[in-house]
């Protein structure tokens, strides 16, 4: 599969296009959105399409706060932004 996909972007690379491989889909979805049959297993996915030419204006695009994005322990919790990373010794690294 993956030998598939690198061939794939390198052809489409060379005709100007880009590429994006993805995966961590929600693969019955795409099954049911795409009408793909059962019996095909979906390892990958590959957005292509062409860049932005550099004279092209592109906006700001819009981004969540990051108390909508991160969360503490549970979802919905509000994460503390002051975050302050404790490292336990355990005696086991060198010193």
């Amino acid at each position: 599969t993956a030998l598939v996909a690198q061939t794939f972007t390198f052809a489409a690379t060379s005709h100007g296009l880009s590429t994006c491989l993805m995966e961590g889909y929600d693969c019955r979805r795409v099954r049911d959105v795409l009408k793909i049959p059962d019996r095909y297993d979906i390892p990958l996915m590959c957005g292509v399409g062409y860049e932005y030419e550099e004279d092209e204006k592109v906006g700001k695009t819009p981004r969540l706060k990051m108390n909508e994005v991160f969360f503490s322990d549970t979802f919905g919790k509000p994460i503390d932004t002051d975050i302050t990373v404790v490292v336990e010794d355990t005696g086991d690294s060198p010193k």
